[in-house]
């Protein structure tokens, strides 16, 4: 795993995992889907790198694969922290509008 620059603060309500994925970010309806790595994710929401900064407050769609979350499927999200990465890009920290529900990693 690179390493990644976080806030020191853990506000977390669920547990984190720590496994590499792709998943696909959407910032707008006109921009489509970008490939971006997850690094970490929890019911609540995950961090990914991404080649572009993302503001603190933005809005975004991600596309959680099948092996992720049992069914692929969209989910909103908002951008809670947007750091430079030590690999390149940045590291960013989103929260979901709605914490999934899943057993899998529980």
């Amino acid at each position: 795993m690179p390493n990644i620059i976080r806030p020191n603060i853990n506000r977390r309500q669920w547990p984190r995992h720590e496994k590499k994925y792709l998943v696909q970010i959407s910032t707008s309806l006109q921009s489509g889907y970008s490939p971006a790595t997850v690094y970490n994710f929890s019911r609540g929401g995950l961090c990914f790198v991404h080649p572009e900064p993302l503001d603190k407050g933005s809005g975004l769609m991600v596309r959680l694969p099948q092996d992720l979350v049992g069914l692929s499927r969209d989910v909103r999200a908002k951008v809670k922290w947007c750091v430079p990465s030590s690999q390149g890009g940045y590291s960013i920290g989103i929260r979901y509008d709605e914490p999934l529900l899943w057993t899998r990693y529980e």
